[in-house]
């Protein structure tokens, strides 16, 4: 994903119309000799040409693809699967899980099913599993898609994105 504006400092040529503070949305910058540094971390970096800064910040998410010969597969946080192979790829929800934390699972190719840990549910619309051991999703077609987000850490996941008609226990 990629962000793009224009920041503008000053029209005039007075050196009393220059800013003397920048307010962000985690602190206060205020430039030391008349330079401000634009600093990227965590997936975000900064770029400059001319009088053009862009900072362009990538996704913290990770992709790989996967077949039922590693059954079964814990899912990790900010990761996405692919489904590929023979045989039904089976998922298990992580046992550990912050709030906000994403997951992904793309079929292609293949069926999968997804398992879930004691005290954990899955709600897709207005449809839960049954918590616990006992409740899963699966994909009833190879191209059947999912995208789940924690809302309450290890215990419920909720669907964010669907592609598909799986079903639920």
């Amino acid at each position: 994903m990629s962000q793009s504006g224009i920041l503008k400092v000053a029209d005039a040529i007075l050196p009393g119309d220059v800013p003397t503070t920048f307010v962000t949305d985690s602190g206060i910058a205020t430039p030391i000799a008349h330079i401000i540094d634009i600093l990227g971390s965590g997936g975000a970096t900064t770029s400059a040409v001319g009088n053009v800064i862009t900072i362009t910040v990538a996704p913290n998410f990770t992709w790989q693809v996967v077949t039922s010969a590693s059954n079964p597969i814990s899912l990790a946080a900010n990761n996405g699967y692919i489904a590929k192979g023979a045989g039904v790829v089976q998922f298990v929800l992580p046992a550990a899980s912050a709030i906000g934390d994403t997951f992904r699972i793309v079929g292609y190719g293949n069926l999968w099913t997804l398992a879930q840990n004691a005290g954990q549910s899955i709600t897709i619309g207005f449809i839960t599993s049954t918590i616990g051991v006992g409740g899963s999703v699966s994909a009833s077609m190879i191209s059947d898609s999912l995208e789940l987000v924690t809302v309450t850490a290890n215990q419920e996941f909720y669907e964010t994105s669907i592609q598909g008609n799986p079903f639920i226990v």
